[in-house]
């Protein structure tokens, strides 16, 4: 029996209506209902049309999901797409300008979780405007965090390659590296002064699967500030940048840089640092310098 014409359209309309029920959770007569990272309700009468968004990583999510016509503000770090540089910039910490939002006329507002006050969550809900907090917590949950929000987008098709892809390079990288004898690294966030994170970072969680060893892993808290011949005791190979610029030091000063001294020193794109679509690739990326590192034979990019 031939088939009826636009029989593809309506199977693609079927499909991406059932994953966006699977992503979005339910859908009532009045429209959509969400739950934030927070396990906060959060109910919607459509994709909203205009949306702020007040977190660099769920800006690239929303990007990423199809949404970037929709948003109509963002924080001042939310740089990426470029496409989005010339939208309208609103503080969000430590407080976020609500009188700024409001003025927008945002169906939705997207806040990050870190040092968000309730103060200002009452504030928007006072004026009507729904509001989502984003807060992933770990590796893990970088990908739920991100299926959560989005159903915002409408295109749960496109949604769903997004976040196929992200869990499928991350997943092949654990997998090309996960019988290689961990390299002792220092994961460097800033310089002055020098400080570097834990393994309870999802930072250094993804780093954990290019096959290395952070030697701070263990240290109280997300972060700590450490001195340079603490780094050193602890015998790193590798010394991963993730900050802008093209600084060494201090190890230039202390002449600890190859090819005259042991380390080796790993340039990240800053980037990597935020939980956002473009991690697997940033990190694809590091995970081949440090193969190089690793086995010497292989191309070694220059000290820079």
């Amino acid at each position: 029996m031939p088939l009826r014409p636009g029989w593809q359209a309506r199977w693609l309309a079927r499909v991406s209506g059932l994953l966006l029920a699977v992503l979005a959770g339910p859908l009532s007569a009045a429209g959509l209902t969400l739950t934030d990272d927070r396990g906060r309700s959060v109910s919607l009468p459509a994709p909203p049309a205009r949306i702020v968004s007040l977190a660099p990583h769920a800006t690239e999510w929303l990007a990423a999901f199809g949404a970037a016509p929709r948003l109509v503000g963002l924080d001042p770090h939310s740089d990426y797409p470029p496409v989005l540089r010339g939208l309208p910039r609103l503080s969000a910490y430590p407080t976020p300008d609500v009188e700024a939002i409001a003025a927008l006329r945002p169906d939705l507002v997207v806040l990050w979780g870190a040092g968000l006050r309730r103060s200002a969550l009452d504030r928007l809900a006072a004026l009507g405007i729904a509001t989502f907090v984003t807060e992933p917590h770990g590796l893990a949950g970088l990908a739920e965090s991100a299926q959560r929000l989005a159903p915002v987008a409408g295109d749960a098709v496109r949604a769903a390659q997004v976040l196929g892809a992200f869990r499928a390079t991350l997943a092949a990288l654990e997998a090309r590296h996960r019988t290689d004898s961990p390299l002792p690294v220092f994961i460097q966030v800033a310089q002055q002064p020098l400080f570097t994170i834990t393994d309870r970072d999802p930072l250094a969680q993804a780093l954990a699967l290019c096959g290395v060893r952070n030697v701070f892993a263990d240290a109280p808290g997300l972060s700590v500030a450490v001195g340079p011949e603490a780094v050193l005791a602890r015998a790193p190979r590798v010394v991963i940048r993730v900050q802008g610029g093209q600084e060494t030091e201090p190890w230039s000063r202390l002449g600890v840089l190859a090819p005259t001294g042991p380390l080796r020193m790993v340039a990240a794109d800053p980037a990597l640092a935020r939980p956002g679509p473009r991690l697997p690739a940033l990190l694809a990326t590091v995970c081949a310098e440090i193969d190089a590192v690793r086995r010497p034979a292989g191309p070694v990019r220059a000290q820079g």
